[in-house]
Parts: structure tokens; sequence; C-alpha cells
């Protein structure tokens, strides 16, 4: 039997990348495999202009429905649904989550609007859930502008929160090869291209809402992670990244958030040392911008990431 899976998108302000990537999902969709698009209160203009490209495209092969609604008596391959407000990234995913598992999907993808994916990408994934041990896993992630490099290919936490390094023991733009193969195990899985089981989210809960922006798929990770191999990557299957679009023009705000909830992350999965280590370090960094702000590099950090300080430890989320 055929396994149903539900794949959300999330989308903010973003008709470009949004219907590049509805396009390139909806011929993987059937009976069993359904689209949930989740606006997360983008402005009315982009929003109409988008439903209206969906009514157009697809004609009557989508439809609105409220958050609490059922559709099992409908054939409809996209599902429409829209937060009332701005939710953020990782929480704003919830309400298409919800709708999954209330509507029985077992397995919910999380695909975010800036990706394209190719042929039997999602049917190549789902084998993998063959052995029950798997709970989630991610394929391999490359760059949508330059495809032959890899963005992400699996996360190793170990001192990166004391640290307050980025996750991984590879660089980022690493040429793809015939050695980056076959499927291994991974620390967190990548939120931005995702498969879970539905049955291990019931148990777990979903996003935390305590994260606005990144990196809340490292927290939900180690919920859903139970034992070593629980928590994949398949570099078999890729999937292309067009990479943070939200935050093209918003490199403060963005400064601001990832050093912000870079904090939270260490309070909720970080042991004694690494709180004591990474609180540390993140005031160490700030008197540091201050020390080189002759610097530009140096000096645009100040503000954000003192805020981002400030804020954290007054729990102001």
């Amino acid at each position: 039997m055929k396994k149903t899976l539900a794949i959300v998108v999330l989308t903010w302000n973003d008709f470009f990348n949004t219907t590049k990537c509805i396009k390139s999902i909806y011929p993987q969709l059937d009976d069993t495999t359904k689209l949930i698009l989740v606006d997360n209160d983008s402005e009315e203009k982009i929003y109409n202009k988008t439903i209206n490209w969906i009514k157009k495209k697809y004609k009557n092969d989508y439809l609105h429905l409220k958050k609490k609604s059922k559709f099992s008596q409908y054939k409809k391959k996209i599902i429409i649904l829209r937060n009332n407000k701005n939710l953020g990234c990782g929480f704003g995913h919830n309400s298409g989550y919800e709708f999954a598992i209330r509507n029985n999907f077992e397995f919910i993808a999380r695909i975010d609007n800036d990706m394209i994916i190719k042929n039997r990408f999602f049917i190549k994934l789902l084998k993998n859930f063959d052995d029950p041990n798997i709970l989630a896993l991610s394929p391999k992630i490359m760059y949508k502008y330059s495809p032959k490099k890899i963005w992400w290919m699996g996360a190793k936490i170990g001192n990166s929160l004391k640290f307050q390094k980025h996750m991984r023991d590879y660089p980022y733009g690493v040429l793809d090869s015939k050695k980056f193969k076959g499927v291994i195990e991974t620390d967190a899985i990548a939120g931005c291209a995702s498969v879970m089981r539905t049955t291990r989210l019931k148990k777990v809960g979903l996003s935390d809402p305590e994260f606005f922006y990144g990196p809340e798929d490292v927290e939900f990770s180690r919920r859903i992670f139970n034992k070593p191999g629980s928590l994949i990557v398949d570099l078999d299957v890729k999937i292309f990244h067009a990479v943070t679009q939200s935050f093209k023009s918003l490199s403060k705000r963005r400064m601001y958030f990832e050093y912000k909830y870079r904090l939270l992350l260490i309070k909720k999965i970080g042991s004694f040392f690494d709180k004591f280590f990474g609180y540390g370090m993140s005031i160490i960094k700030f008197f540091l911008y201050i020390l080189f702000s002759f610097q530009e590099k140096h000096r645009k950090k100040i503000v954000p990431v003192g805020f981002a300080i400030l804020h954290f430890f007054q729990k102001k989320i």
C-alpha cells in the first residue's frame, strides 16, 4: 500500500519562489500525496497574486479550507490554509502539520518555498521509512543557482553550541562527488527539506513557538530523535535551494534573529557546559565587535547582536 504524505509549504510575501516550488511539486501529487500551502499572513496583494496564479494554473484542483476542516471527502491535490498573523519560520508550519495529523497522513514533509524538486523525489525518500527505526530524514541539499555544489548534507552538533559555530564538519559550497553517496546518520534534519513520521510528531509535539526564525529545526530534531540512526540524510536524493530568500534585504534583522535564537537553542537543548561557554561566548563576541568597530563588518553587528543578547536574557521572544 502506498504511503500517505502531506507536503507542507509555508509562504510569506514571496510569489516568485512559491510558484516555482509548487510547479515542481505538483506532478508528484495524487490521491495519497497532497500539497498543503500555508500562507503566513502575506501582504494582501501578494497573497491574492499567488492564489490567482493557482486558480489559473490548476483550475479546480485546489481548495481553500479553514485550519479545523477535514478534506477527506475531496480529491483536490492542493489545500490552501492561511495563518491570521506571521507566526515565524518554524511555528508557521504548525497549522499545516496539525491539518495533516487531523487527516491521518502517515508522513509529513516540510519543503521551504524556495526549493525545487525533481522527478520521483518523494517516492525515493519515503522508501527509507521501510526501516521502522527511521523517524525523520532529509535529502542532500544543493544550491539552486550552483546545482553541482552542496549547501547541506547533515548536521553535527558536537561543540557547536559552546562556540556558536555552524553545525557541520564540511564547508559551504563543497563540490558534489561520488564520495557523498548513500544513507548517513545526522544529529539533526534540515527543517527546510525534511520528511517526518506523523506518529512521532504526535508524541513529541510540533515546532516550538518560541523560535521565530532558526534554528528551530535543530531543537525539533532533538525531540524527534530517540536513538542513533533515527535521523538520517539520504545523499542519493537531491533538492535545490535558493537559500534564505526571506532575508535578502534584511541583514541586520537576520543577524538579530540568528544570534537570539542561537542562544535560545543553547537554552533548550544544551548541557550545563554548553550554556556556560555558549552564553559567555556571545558576550565576548559582542565586546569584540565594539573593540573592532573601526571595521564595517564588525560595526554593523553591534546593534543587532547587542539587542539579541539583551532580549534573550529579558526573555523577549
